[in-house]
């Protein structure tokens, strides 16, 4: 008797593990990686083209896939809250698309290289709160963060014009997101600020 009641609480105890996986199943194993997947083949073929809208595609591309690496490994801690988070990047990448005019959007929806970088803009505080329901530090690196909305801004401001600074842009916006991705930005205990040796608590 004693060994069924452990059982069923063990059964019990791995309910929440179980919906966990599935979630993180669902978006990294069927939304996430099709829309990115999409994303990464419509970029491929207009790497002909030579104007700002290309170079926005590439930041954004290489924005959602360093982002979707980010939970790789990770099941038991994706719960609810981080499936939602997802979902909302998940259609910012069809509206940064969109608005490249890399994929059909709606009719009534404009072509707009400021249009895309906006959207990226927007989703970058949101990882904010993704990080909150992972349990990692929301302000890990917050620094390299502030830089890389700084690129964004930039890009913004520049809309169409000037091919040649959007390239400089999405240069700096890989060298930074790749030094934010390869110095291990998650868990609980990620410095606040990258250039400070002080950890934070």
């Amino acid at each position: 008797m004693i060994d069924k009641t452990s059982e069923s609480l063990m059964a019990l105890n791995d309910v929440p593990i179980k919906r966990e996986r599935t979630l993180h199943g669902l978006m990294y194993g069927l939304y996430y990686p099709s829309v990115l997947g999409v994303g990464i083949v419509v970029v491929l073929q207009h790497s002909s083209e030579h104007s700002a809208a290309i170079f926005v595609a590439i930041t954004a591309m290489a924005f959602f896939s360093l982002s979707f690496a980010s939970a790789m490994g990770r099941e038991d801690q994706y719960g609810a809250g981080a499936f939602v988070m997802d979902a909302v990047e998940v259609f910012a990448m069809f509206a940064c698309f969109a608005f490249l005019k890399l994929i059909d959007g709606p009719a009534w929806l404009p072509p707009s290289v400021r249009g895309a970088y906006v959207v990226l803009i927007c989703v970058v505080p949101l990882q904010l709160v993704w990080r909150g329901f992972m349990k990692f530090t929301p302000f890990g690196y917050l620094d390299l963060r502030i830089a890389l909305i700084l690129c964004l801004v930039v890009g913004a401001y520049l809309g169409g014009r000037h091919e040649e600074l959007h390239g400089v842009i999405t240069i700096t916006f890989l060298i930074l997101a790749g030094t934010y991705v390869a110095n291990h930005p998650y868990g609980q205990h990620v410095r606040t600020w990258f250039f400070s040796k002080r950890a934070s608590g």
